[in-house]
């Protein structure tokens, strides 16, 4: 009964961390210290500092939170507004967590592990969005909505990274815009099968 609250602690003292002194300190010695318990323990709650990562992430993040409440949300009768939020939600969201994973990507461990089955969770909530957009005859039949998810996502994501490595200069050139540019070019897709322009 003691470890869900162990876990919780380790978490807490985690984004704690995270939140006060960044990520470069946010070893599983200093999260173990932080959250008064051993570094053992953090290990026996999340296998290895890969496996906290991810739980710090999908648990904790406020952007993370955002995102798929975005990806949830009711259109409201308007696609193009709902495209918008999720796409801006998700590029705060890659924004976030660039920094945070940039460390495991391509290590052999990470991509072995269970973790690594489930990298791409909100891309497969997108996914599943679209798909029950073309069962409302929101979407196009036709649209791959593999590909579609894709493309919006990975926009977010390359602005998002461009945000990370080049900070506020990223948002020149039309930088305020992108969300209606990508909005304006992925709506026909939506109006295809519609009954209703949106």
């Amino acid at each position: 009964m003691a470890r869900p609250r162990v876990r919780e602690k380790i978490l807490d003292a985690a984004y704690e961390l995270l939140q006060s002194e960044g990520i470069a300190v946010m070893t599983t010695r200093r999260i173990a210290e932080c959250a008064g318990t051993t570094e053992a323990s953090v290990f026996n709650n999340f296998g290895d500092k890969a496996g906290l990562l991810y739980a710090l992430v999908g648990e904790r993040l406020p952007e993370v939170q955002a995102v798929k409440a975005a990806v949830n949300a009711d259109p409201q009768d308007d696609i193009g507004m709902w495209l918008q939020d999720v796409y801006q939600k998700a590029q705060l969201f890659y924004t976030a967590i660039i920094p945070l994973t940039s460390s495991l990507w391509g290590r052999e461990e990470y991509t072995a592990s269970t973790m690594g089955e489930k990298r791409h969770p909100l891309h497969d909530m997108v996914v599943a969005r679209f798909v029950e957009f073309q069962g409302m005859g929101v979407l196009a039949k036709s649209a791959d909505t593999e590909a579609l998810a894709t493309a919006i996502l990975g926009a977010a994501l390359h602005n998002g990274f461009n945000f990370v490595a080049h900070g506020y200069v990223a948002l020149s050139d039309g930088g305020s815009d992108k969300p209606g540019r990508m909005v304006t070019s992925l709506l026909p897709l939506f109006a295809a099968d519609a009954k209703a322009v949106f």
